[in-house]
């Protein structure tokens, strides 16, 4: 590539003409020679930049160099009890604040006007969508029904929802991990009661909001 920019031997510039600046000359030239539909088009031309042009090297853009996003792997998460609650010291009477605003995040989010829509009305489907995608931190639950006999009447705020699981603080202060696919939890909100299936919400919080719901659920339990 070195030889391309090489000065001519002196024997092939002896009679070349004198030609001043070589962009204007070059211009001239090609006035003087392309037809005068081309010759319209000339300026705009110039401007390209073609793969060999000598300063095309030097001005190469620099990509930005992307960060790899870091996340804690499930070990680590582990060994710094993290979505770890302490079993003991809890006060129900204390969570009182969060069951609060979770009510009044749930009437804005499901827009109740007295009372929520019957199954066998238009606004239905909608409805129990949302109230799937939910958010259940801070709503005080019961389980209806379970597989676990010592499960069922157990009632509590819940301060921790996982994938499989929640962890409620019952009346009693005590913190007890309520498994999802095994039971049905029914929570009042405003006299109304709703019933869910913990089978239909075994997913992250994090990802329940953007998962499509299924119109149709066949309950088994």
């Amino acid at each position: 590539m070195a030889d391309l920019y090489t000065s001519l031997p002196d024997q092939y510039l002896k009679n070349a003409p004198e030609i001043g600046d070589p962009t204007t000359y070059i211009q001239k030239l090609l006035l003087k020679e392309l037809p005068r539909s081309d010759s319209q088009q000339l300026r705009h031309d110039l401007k390209w930049q073609f793969l060999l042009d000598k300063h095309q090297s030097s001005q190469k853009r620099k990509k930005p160099i992307r960060k790899k996003k870091t996340f804690l792997t499930r070990r680590e998460r582990k060994d710094l009890n993290i979505l770890k609650l302490p079993k003991s010291d809890w006060d129900y009477n204390s969570l009182e604040g969060i069951r609060k605003m979770w009510r009044q995040y749930m009437r804005q989010n499901l827009e109740l006007a007295g009372r929520a829509p019957h199954c066998s009305e238009q606004d239905w489907a909608n409805f129990s969508a949302v109230l799937a995608k939910s958010e259940l931190i801070g709503s005080e639950i019961k389980v209806a029904r379970s597989k676990c006999p010592s499960h069922v009447g157990l009632t509590g705020t819940v301060v921790l929802e996982t994938k499989m699981t929640f962890q409620i603080v019952t009346q009693q202060s005590q913190l007890k991990i309520i498994p999802k696919n095994t039971s049905v939890f029914e929570f009042v909100l405003d006299a109304m009661k709703f019933t869910v299936f913990g089978k239909h919400i075994m997913t992250k919080p994090s990802e329940r909001s953007v998962k499509k719901i299924k119109s149709v659920m066949l309950p088994d339990l």
